[in-house]
């Protein structure tokens, strides 16, 4: 089994970690690390109006509640 870089192990552990201590309001980088998905999938569910529902308070910021995300999750287990 080949090992992991240290950068790497870091990264999965911040995954873990953010997602057992997920924030009640995520910008969309935590939003996509809660959801092991890139940003720019985040930007297209949102363009396409597919993914988590999600607040934009004006056209510079976008935020995701943990709840939706969690919501967004069951709805598309498989």
């Amino acid at each position: 089994m080949p090992t992991l870089d240290l950068g790497q192990q870091l990264a999965d552990l911040r995954a873990v970690v953010l997602r057992a201590n997920a924030p009640e309001v995520m910008t969309p980088s935590e939003a996509a690390d809660f959801l092991c998905v890139t940003t720019e999938t985040l930007y297209r569910w949102r363009k396409d109006a597919i993914g988590p529902k999600y607040s934009q308070p004006n056209e510079r910021i976008v935020r995701y509640l943990r709840d939706d995300l969690v919501a967004f999750l069951k709805e598309h287990r498989a």
